[in-house]
């Protein structure tokens, strides 16, 4: 064969297997880049979704937590004993309709009324089962203390059958669609009682990892030790840390570490849950534990906004002194009633008690909203930070003190 044959032979397949291997970078481009695109709108499909769920569930939550809330009678359809103090009761409609979806946490106002043996008084009890069943369930610690409590009363007198009067539900305290944080629910004693929805909510919604740290007293109070149990073997995703107080003698410690002997401090949550940044902290249980847990937190670096906190107890201690002792005059106006507002009276609601003019209350501690009116004229002072959301016309009468004279709707 000839040399110069040879060459153009080579020069041939020299210049198909460049223009092979360039076809194959060009097309091994595209397919990277479809590939690539794919991957990219994928994402974006996933991250818009996510959005999408959780502007709607925002939407939903607002909308529930703003909702016209009125009272109405609920037949009492069950009573169960949860633990030796404490019993839950189980609310029906009394056509038996379904009863208004409570956001996981929040609460109702149930009134007793007056009596020959005590006055008419209202307190606040969350909601402590899944939202979604069409039912209302309180759990009611019994008040060992006062023999004249709402609480002995729902105890010793109230069973199946009976008609009580309720409003709600309603609250700021629930939980909030934040997608991916991490949910920690921390509790003492009957604070187990809001956790319950929040904790059922959470597994069906996208949330991070969730935490349930409950605190008891002992075996014998214990309230829904079963229902947690239950939600940690069934729900993987959910990491149970039940602290018991006084660990009952003889028994051996948990090997799986979901039973602790003693008090959990913040500490502990921390050292369990890791990143702060992306953790919510919900809270319940009693006023001084609250505020230590939630100190402790703070100071360990967790974003005081991260942190929500449900609290119901009376406290019924004068406000702090100021320089203002000057006494000041409230019209209420609905009840075309005039009053002084002495330095004694530790909230404009007791000075409203005091001088015959009735307000609903709940709480007493700016949680519930039970107390909210208007404020026509004049200036307020609070005595602690409202946890309930307000209008921007509205006061709480239970956790103020008026800075000036005051009109208000009542």
């Amino acid at each position: 064969m000839q040399p110069t044959l040879i060459a153009v032979i080579f020069f041939a397949v020299y210049l198909i297997v460049v223009l092979l291997r360039a076809a194959y970078g060009i097309f091994s481009d595209i397919l990277q880049n479809r590939s690539t695109n794919k991957r990219v709108l994928a994402a974006e499909h996933a991250a818009t979704q996510t959005l999408s769920r959780r502007l709607k569930q925002t939407y939903i939550d607002l909308s529930l937590s703003r909702r016209q809330i009125r009272w109405r009678e609920v037949m009492v359809a069950k009573v169960v004993k949860e633990s030796e103090d404490v019993r839950s009761f189980y609310l029906v409609d009394q056509e038996y309709e379904p009863l208004p979806a409570p956001l996981p946490g929040q609460h109702i106002l149930l009134e007793r009324p007056h009596q020959a043996d005590f006055q008419g008084e209202f307190r606040c009890y969350s909601l402590s089962d899944d939202c979604t069943n069409g039912h209302w369930r309180i759990s009611v610690k019994k008040n060992s203390e006062n023999l004249q409590s709402v609480s002995r009363w729902l105890h010793d007198e109230i069973a199946v059958g009976d008609i009580l009067k309720v409003r709600g539900p309603t609250g700021s305290f629930y939980l909030h669609p934040d997608a991916n944080r991490n949910v920690v629910c921390v509790s003492a004693g009957i604070g187990i009682s809001p956790m319950l929805p929040m904790l059922l909510e959470s597994i069906r919604r996208p949330f991070g990892a969730i935490y349930c740290f409950a605190q008891f007293r002992d075996v014998a109070h214990m309230p829904f030790a079963d229902s947690l149990l239950s939600l940690a073997a069934k729900f993987r995703q959910v990491s149970m840390n039940i602290w018991i107080s006084r660990f009952p003698k003889g028994v051996r410690r948990s090997t799986h570490g979901m039973f602790f002997e003693g008090k959990f401090q913040a500490s502990n949550l921390l050292s369990h849950t890791g990143a702060m940044d992306h953790s919510d902290y919900y809270l319940c249980g009693p006023e001084q534990w609250q505020d230590r847990i939630r100190t402790e937190l703070i100071d360990a670096g967790v974003p005081s906004k991260s942190i929500r906190y449900e609290l119901f107890h009376q406290t019924e201690k004068p406000p702090a002194s100021t320089t203002d002792s000057v006494q000041h005059n409230v019209l209420f106006k609905k009840s075309d009633a005039n009053a002084k507002f002495e330095s004694s009276h530790p909230s404009l609601l007791v000075c409203a008690g005091k001088n015959k003019v009735s307000l609903e209350s709940g709480c007493r501690t700016g949680a519930c909203g039970s107390c909210a009116i208007k404020l026509l004229r004049g200036k307020v002072r609070y005595t602690r930070e409202p946890q309930f959301d307000m209008q921007s016309n509205e006061i709480l009468p239970c956790v103020c003190v008026p800075e000036s004279d005051l009109v208000v709707d009542a």
